[in-house]
């Protein structure tokens, strides 16, 4: 991993990867901003606007949803670091925001305003932008990346970035792929993880030992465990998944909790794991997703549970102390979508409203003001 790269981000993170087309509002969220997809596939997005990543043709930020330009109806959106990303009905992929390292995939490295076409002529089924690359599963499973090469993130057996979707060695099909910061992971259909890009001493790569290297193609994760194909997610320096059991499952560094395996030596400093481990408290989850010290999920039963660091309220029980294990975001609501961005989270409740927490700088949480909250608070659509 490139130090002075790596420090100098924190990291998005996706909540619904995919769904049919005009079936329900998703929300994804980002460093500094978040975007929504209602349910006629009209996308809306807030917050920081600095590079155009709000895709409403300008550079100027916003507190309250502003539309996406270009008429394009979606079926899925995922919001990277400051650059967005979606699916057309018609399986076309578009990005709008930074252009650098190629992360839209248009062949250019140049920012874009407004949303552009992915270049290759793909047929997507989704896509998940990361900090700055972007990878895509084809309506036939398979993968393809594009953005940031460093570290082997695209997983092409090359650490060259490309301003244009590569495919993913190693012949895998996918159900679902993560991009995040400096790794990349996927379940497969068959229900094996896998990862490849930075090791971060090992523990991202989760196959179980400290190899430092940097993995250049998919190398399935250790351990017991079937994973749904429909629910990965990575985040700064930890992955998280959901078992065939409904369990979820974590690995990688465990600072602030965010393993949600307990254990917290009152520092925020807990243990690292290298192979996933179950998270405690006999939740069966539905969803999970990932943030840069956090993680959210959604209960079977449409309860939001959230564990790790809880500075700014990001985990929404009402509190910022520290979570080590699945506590329960403070809301008389049911969830059907959750996201969670640098230091922020929203979701979307079952009757499709929208709601945000924790810091509310640059406007992010999409309530007209620049205010932490400590419980979620509904967007001002």
């Amino acid at each position: 991993m490139n130090t002075t790269f790596s420090m100098s981000y924190l990291l998005l993170v996706l909540v619904i990867a995919s769904a049919p087309a005009y079936s329900e509002t998703l929300v994804s969220a980002g460093e500094n901003h978040t975007c929504i997809l209602k349910s006629n596939g009209k996308a809306y997005c807030w917050g920081d606007n600095s590079v155009g990543q709000l895709g409403n043709g300008t550079t100027k930020s916003s507190m309250s949803p502003v539309a996406v330009s270009g008429g394009l109806r979606l079926k899925s959106i995922s919001v990277g670091w400051d650059h967005t990303c979606g699916v057309s009905a018609d399986n076309d992929a578009y990005c709008w925001g930074r252009g650098r390292y190629g992360r839209l995939g248009n062949g250019s490295s140049e920012n874009s305003m407004i949303p552009t076409a992915v270049s290759g002529g793909l047929s997507f089924e989704s896509v998940n932008a990361g900090l700055a690359h972007t990878c895509g599963l084809t309506t036939d499973g398979d993968a393809f990346c594009w953005g940031r090469g460093e570290d082997g993130i695209l997983g092409n057996n090359s650490v060259k970035s490309s301003s244009v979707p590569v495919p993913v060695s190693g012949g895998l099909t996918f159900g679902s792929i993560n991009a995040a910061s400096a790794t990349t992971c996927g379940i497969s259909t068959s229900g094996d993880a896998y990862c490849w890009g930075a090791s971060d001493f090992g523990s991202l790569l989760g196959q179980g030992d400290d190899d430092r290297d940097r993995k250049i193609a998919p190398g399935l994760v250790a351990g017991q465990f079937k994973f749904k194909p429909t629910s990965i997610s990575v985040g700064l320096d930890h992955v998280c998944a959901i078992s065939t059991a409904d369990k979820a499952v974590c690995w990688g560094r465990g600072r602030y909790g965010k393993l949600g395996i307990g254990s917290a030596d009152g520092l925020g400093v807990i243990e690292n794991l290298m192979t996933p481990r179950e998270v405690i408290g006999n939740i069966s989850f539905a969803s999970i997703t990932t943030g840069v010290f956090q993680t959210c999920g959604i209960a079977t039963d449409g309860k939001a549970y959230c564990w790790g660091r809880n500075g700014s309220g990001q985990l929404g029980d009402g509190t910022t102390t520290m979570r080590v294990e699945p506590a329960a975001v403070s809301a008389d609501l049911d969830f059907k979508g959750i996201t969670i961005g640098n230091d922020h989270a929203c979701g979307v409740s079952s009757n499709d409203e929208v709601y945000c927490w924790g810091d509310g700088s640059d406007g992010k949480l999409g309530t007209r003001s620049s205010d932490n909250k400590l419980i979620p608070t509904k967007v001002k659509l």
